[in-house]
């Protein structure tokens, strides 16, 4: 593995990007593009080392470099649950701790670097009441905008890190010659071409049909209830896969040009309660007509006069 400095000393020593360090992450570049593989902070950027090696006309990249001025490219950089190990899982519940209650080491340092104008975080003393607390962000897409909501870990003039958010993340279907079926989406695939659909509740945004050439693009978005055909003819399976965009729960890094925090997302929101969907009409309670609440507590109330005593002669 190659080593270096984490961070030249300056603004980047305390860059949220440092949170992710060593992990496996899913990076979306500004072009829409998708990446995955283990990320490594140095010196001059970010590198993210591919899972597996990608094509390029004709060639084999096996990471991307971003070096400082192009780290803004990055759309969202996700940590998502399903590829935490035990070691993550014990180190993201560490920096989560760490959020809220800054060992006193880290303070003497912030302090420090307040004192020399050099500290993200007091900069924005809003933000900085929400370290280790529930807030909700807005992010601006081209064609949309999304609202997520997470524990805020760090904070500074470039990115924001958040934990336990769901964020739409790259996810993929493979191809069979015939049906297919999975994550709402049906496909169909013989000499004709590939034709999908949409039997969920939510949009899905297809990005495009990977084979061993590289990503083919086809971009659009499904509706629910909606089919869509293209020309791609039936192959072998195991060959192409479709990929698409998929909410995922785990940790992210947005940059802070394409979004605002909208504010605290702690508490609950009451909801009236409803009766059991299995409940007939017969057994639910009948609501009073206006008024006659009165009039029921009247007659409750009312005792008759002259009743003869027991015994008493009619």
């Amino acid at each position: 593995m190659r080593l270096g400095p984490a961070f030249p000393r300056g603004e980047w020593s305390t860059s949220p990007l440092r949170l992710f360090e060593g992990d496996r992450v899913q990076v979306r570049l500004e072009d829409s593009d998708w990446i995955s593989g283990t990320a490594l902070v140095v010196a001059g950027g970010l590198e993210i080392e591919y899972d597996e090696p990608r094509a390029l006309d004709g060639h084999v990249e096996s990471s991307r470099i971003l070096e400082r001025g192009e780290v803004k490219q990055v759309g969202s950089l996700l940590r998502p649950e399903t590829l935490w190990t035990d070691e993550v899982r014990v180190r993201r519940e560490d920096q989560i701790w760490r959020a809220a209650h800054p060992p006193w080491g880290e303070r003497i340092a912030r302090w420090t670097r307040e004192l020399l104008g050099r500290d993200p975080i007091s900069a924005e003393p809003l933000l900085r009441r929400y370290l280790g607390r529930q807030v909700i962000v807005e992010i601006r897409e081209e064609n949309r905008t999304l609202h997520a909501s997470g524990l805020l870990l760090a904070y500074d003039a470039e990115f924001l890190a958040l934990a336990d958010v769901a964020m739409p993340a790259e996810a993929s279907l493979p191809l069979c010659p015939g049906r297919t079926s999975g994550a709402d989406l049906e496909a169909h695939w013989n000499e004709d071409g590939l034709e999908l659909f949409n039997r969920g509740k939510e949009p899905v945004e297809i990005l495009g049909i990977r084979t061993s050439a590289g990503l083919r693009p086809w971009e659009f978005v499904l509706r629910p209830g909606f089919r869509e055909r293209t020309g791609f003819c039936k192959a072998p399976a195991g060959t192409a896969e479709l990929v698409f965009e998929s909410p995922v729960r785990g940790d992210a890094i947005l940059p802070r040009a394409a979004l605002r925090v909208r504010g605290g997302a702690e508490g609950a929101v009451t909801i009236p309660a409803l009766p059991d969907p299995s409940t007939l009409m017969r057994d639910l309670p009948d609501a009073p007509a206006p008024g006659s609440a009165a009039r029921r507590a009247d007659a409750l109330t009312f005792i008759p006069e002259n009743i003869p005593e027991k015994g008493a002669a009619s």
